[in-house]
């Protein structure tokens, strides 16, 4: 067993405030509290707020006070850091509600991942790209480290949301799938909530970007259907790229890999798998919208981010 010892913030030093945001489901209150516990252990101050409100069926609460809890946070000028509460569902019921000029004056970073990926493409296809696809507070941050392993674990994460919201490039070796070279904006998102934007004002053009997928709870048929879902609505062959993610705990997974070589071939440049992003432990944290680079050949593929 190796031994990481005690890891640091993964914050940077400029994070002193961290606000929570409750725009999808409702957060274990245990799991939170343990979150917030971490995060107060590297002297940060939260605002929860937003878990003091009445869930409503599956959500956090209604979708009005989601929308206004999260519009308030933008507007504290001593909050940092939006970090959201969890996944689930529920972000793109609020997209309409959203304050998208208060954020995109504030450029506050919004963490969060899996139902957030609604609300980082939509502000990415508003021109805001302070959006980052990672940890959430009753998920990671909750995360126990009574082992060696575990805080190792923790660490590769914390140390990757570092990096995206410092200046510390990220360069990641990859499978090849289809050989190419591609430069262009990096999009990380949940497949099967990327899927349910197309038709809606919320998806933005992903033309020329290099777009990261990943997904759980999900079978390979299922799978199938949403990659063929963008096949068809014309999306894959307008990416400049496309990297494959963790596909966690899915039925039939032995037939994943084949499935993503088949929608492999109707991209008209480089295509990858392997990524370590995803809802699999660790993961890596992915900022919304830099410059990448993908360049894939028959032995090699590599992922450069803000290339």
């Amino acid at each position: 067993m190796r031994d990481c010892g005690t890891f640091a913030s993964p914050f940077p030093p400029s994070v002193r405030t961290v606000g929570i945001c409750a725009l999808c489901g409702v957060a274990d209150r245990e799991r939170a509290a343990q979150g917030v516990a971490r995060l107060e252990s590297w002297a940060l101050n939260v605002r929860m707020d937003a878990l003091a409100d009445a869930p409503e069926r599956f959500l956090a609460a209604d979708d009005t006070t989601r929308a206004r809890r999260f519009n308030e946070l933008v507007r504290v000028p001593e909050v940092d850091l939006i970090l959201a509460a969890r996944g689930g569902y529920g972000s793109a019921r609020v997209l309409d509600l959203i304050d998208w000029e208060a954020l995109r004056e504030r450029r506050i970073p919004v963490v969060g991942y899996s139902d957030m990926t609604a609300f980082h493409l939509a502000a990415f296809g508003k021109g805001i790209a302070t959006g980052v696809s990672g940890p959430m507070l009753a998920g990671y941050f909750a995360r126990s480290a009574d082992s060696a392993e575990e805080i190792c674990g923790l660490r590769t994460v914390f140390s990757s949301l570092a990096d995206v919201l410092g200046e510390v490039p990220t360069r990641v070796s990859l499978r090849s799938l289809r050989s190419g070279i591609a430069r262009g904006p990096l999009v990380p998102a949940n497949l099967a909530i990327l899927c349910s934007l197309v038709g809606t004002d919320h998806l933005p053009s992903l033309r020329g970007c290099i777009l990261a997928l990943e997904d759980i709870n999900e079978a390979a048929y299922r799978i199938d259907r949403f990659l063929n879902q963008l096949l068809q609505a014309g999306v894959l062959e307008t990416l400049g790229g496309l990297v494959f993610g963790q596909f966690t705990d899915c039925e039939d997974a032995e037939f994943i890999p084949a499935v993503l070589a088949d929608f492999a071939r109707h991209v008209s440049g480089p295509v990858a798998a392997g990524l370590p992003f995803g809802h699999g432990f660790p993961s890596l944290s992915l900022p919304v919208g830099p410059n990448a680079r993908l360049a894939v050949d028959d032995d090699k593929a590599v992922l450069e981010i803000r290339a």
